[in-house]
């Protein structure tokens, strides 16, 4: 004769805090593993948001001038201690996401701080050129002498990318 199987309160009450506590530390791993490393703006945040493409980019080093579009895989050195300037241009599209022609804003994002940084740029309008200027410099999270892959891009497909070889000073 085989004994039934009873099971005491306690002993479910302790069953079912296992299984909370392993559910709780699987997807608190889960999401420590899937860790976002963007910042800034998503382009969800941008109102009235024109989508649009990066038409030129040119990086200015010193007295050097660079174009990575013209020159793909465009590798130039630069001393961790320097700053570079990065003028680009985005053509807007003739209609917002909203799908309307009013006044709104554009997206762009780049990984040249060492992470993707994405930024909404407002005042724009459709079918507009939108030209912005930024100084770029060493990233405090890649150590000295590391060589770093930097994009831009837009939602539009057509990534602009170069690659730096940090020296040290």
């Amino acid at each position: 004769m085989t004994k039934p199987n009873i099971t005491s309160p306690a002993s479910s009450s302790r069953r079912l805090s296992m299984t909370l506590f392993a559910s709780i530390l699987v997807l608190s791993v889960a999401v420590s593993a899937h860790e976002a490393y963007a910042m800034g703006q998503a382009p969800s945040t941008c109102g009235n948001r024109y989508d649009g493409t990066i038409t030129t980019l040119k990086i200015k080093v010193g007295d050097m001038t660079y174009n990575p579009i013209a020159h793909p895989n465009l590798t130039f050195r630069l001393q961790d201690t320097k700053s570079y300037t990065v003028t680009y241009t985005i053509h807007t599209q003739s209609q917002s996401s909203q799908g309307n022609s009013l006044g709104g804003s554009t997206w762009v994002d780049t990984s040249a701080a060492g992470y993707e940084l994405g930024q909404c740029i407002n005042g724009v309008n459709a079918n507009q050129y939108v030209t912005r200027t930024v100084t770029e410099s060493h990233p405090a999270n890649l150590t000295p002498g590391t060589e770093q892959t930097v994009t831009w891009n837009t939602l539009v497909p057509g990534q602009v990318t170069y690659n730096i070889k940090w020296t040290s000073s």
